[in-house]
């Protein structure tokens, strides 16, 4: 006998050998085991996201404003507290400017507390703004402030022009406070 017809004896068993053990492994490993270990993969996944967003201690602050140019200006606020402990002494001021640097409409809001997963907004948290030109540009200050869940108190402000377009939206995402940093 050949050593080639040896070695491909060799591997013609391997082959085999291989074959049977993957249809063993077929037989015993069933398609719903594999659908089973998916979906217990997703309820931990699941898991570790609601840890964070409930369990974690933190807070989240944003404001979200809405600046509409009608017969003037409207601008409309929403304070959100996303984090899982409630901030305290929340202070939140709204001033619009012209190019001057002159303040032409404000308003400031106090709050003793907001809840975790709260936000916050309504007919107080409005600007109405008449008798100026929506052709000029104008800019919005919002001031931030707040106490964390450890104590620590935090201020923000936050800069938008508007004047340019009839509608926008902004976002503004105060830094967040975890307890591990």
């Amino acid at each position: 006998m050949n050593s080639n017809d040896e070695d491909s004896d060799a591997i013609e068993e391997l082959v085999q050998e291989v074959g049977e053990r993957v249809k063993d492994l077929t037989e015993r490993v069933h398609p719903i085991r594999i659908a089973l270990a998916g979906v217990m993969m997703l309820i931990l996944l699941g898991a570790l996201a609601s840890t964070w967003y409930w369990v974690i201690p933190r807070d989240s602050v944003e404001v979200e404003t809405v600046y509409l140019q009608r017969q003037g200006h409207i601008i409309m606020n929403e304070f959100s507290n996303t984090g899982s402990r409630e901030v305290t002494d929340v202070s939140l001021s709204v001033e619009v400017l012209d190019s001057s640097d002159i303040i032409v409409g404000q308003y400031q809001l106090s709050f003793a507390s907001v809840s975790s997963h709260t936000s916050i907004s309504g007919d107080e948290m409005e600007l109405v703004l008449f008798g100026h030109s929506v052709w000029e540009e104008y800019r919005v200050i919002i001031d931030v402030s707040w106490t964390d869940f450890n104590g620590k108190s935090h201020t923000q402000t936050f800069s938008h022009p508007i004047g340019e377009t009839m509608y926008e939206v902004f976002t503004d995402e105060c830094d967040t406070t975890t307890w591990f940093l």
